[in-house]
């Protein structure tokens, strides 16, 4: 039978879906004041940035399907084999849409244990991947937490992203205990190289997202790399984090508007926003298209 949902879970969820509902109003509403001028932002869009954009995505999402191999490998303490995990992985990126932004694991945790991985090696390796990934969002966003303007949407957010870092100490001590008492002392220096190993695709999968998003703003040089990458990195860890806001639609295009408004214009930041949206929605599903092709050949 299985266990009662607890009534802070469902209420997370019910605050996280009712935060979706408002952010895609405003993102509405500002739309509709803005009118016209969205038209001009796209305009300035060509078939190439969007390409480049797809490009770079892709190669981001394909490296976290190589962080999650990893993961369950090292905490499994066994070498289940890549092309199921990572076809997974790919296929699963259309299940993050679904209502809940929870059916995206259940479905990577299902495949895994039909290739032999146990429940707790794999509950370790999804806990190690969303602390890696919490923790380099974190360090990305270091930059722009101390805005006024995150303040006042999100005034936690810069607590937050101060302990993000010390996410992948955690994860580590996780992981070296579960290794000591599955395989000894002698296991601890490759879950240490693991960790560290996902700790730097992390780093390379919001650096080709930021690339991605940067080359939609076209007209937007004057702005620093580093404020492009604080962004984007506070905009999908506050998505990542938000219970019940599928894949963080809304949440994420509301903290890029706000934050890029100023440097690019709002409506362009509403453009950009969106196409990234809308280019993030395109590499999941071609992904998850490959990852069925790739189920078919397994």
């Amino acid at each position: 039978m299985p266990a009662p949902v607890s009534p802070w879970w469902r209420a997370a969820n019910v605050a996280g879906t009712l935060l979706c509902l408002v952010a895609i109003a405003f993102l509405v509403q500002r739309g509709y004041t803005l009118g016209d001028s969205l038209g001009d932002g796209l305009a300035r869009i060509g078939a190439r940035a969007l390409l480049l954009a797809c490009a770079c995505y892709a190669a981001a999402a394909a490296l976290l399907g190589l962080a999650w191999v990893t993961l369950v490998r090292v905490a499994s303490g066994a070498q289940p084999e890549a092309t199921p995990l990572f076809a997974s992985h790919l296929r699963s990126q259309l299940a993050k849409y679904l209502p809940g932004n929870v059916f995206h694991l259940a479905y990577r945790h299902v495949t895994a244990r039909r290739a032999g991985v146990g429940h707790a090696p794999l509950a370790l390796a999804l806990g190690m991947e969303s602390a890696l990934l919490i923790a380099s969002a974190a360090v990305f966003s270091m930059g722009v937490v101390t805005d006024a303007r995150v303040a006042a949407v999100a005034p936690w957010a810069h607590g937050f992203a101060w302990v993000g870092p010390l996410l992948p100490l955690a994860a580590a001590l996780a992981a070296s205990i579960h290794a000591r008492h599955v395989g000894g002392a002698a296991a601890m220096p490759r879950v240490l190289r693991a960790v560290l190993f996902v700790l730097a695709i992390d780093f390379s999968f919001f650096v080709l997202a930021t690339a991605a998003l940067r080359s939609l703003g076209a007209g937007a040089a004057g702005l620093p790399i580093a404020s492009w990458c604080g962004w984007l990195a506070l905009a999908w860890l506050l998505g990542y984090v938000m219970p019940g806001a599928p894949a963080g639609v809304g949440v994420r295009e509301t903290v890029l508007v706000i934050g890029l408004g100023p440097a690019l214009g709002e409506a362009d930041a509403l453009v950009l926003a969106l196409a990234y949206r809308f280019v993030t929605i395109v590499v999941d599903a071609l992904s998850a298209g490959v990852g069925f092709l790739l189920r078919e050949r397994t």
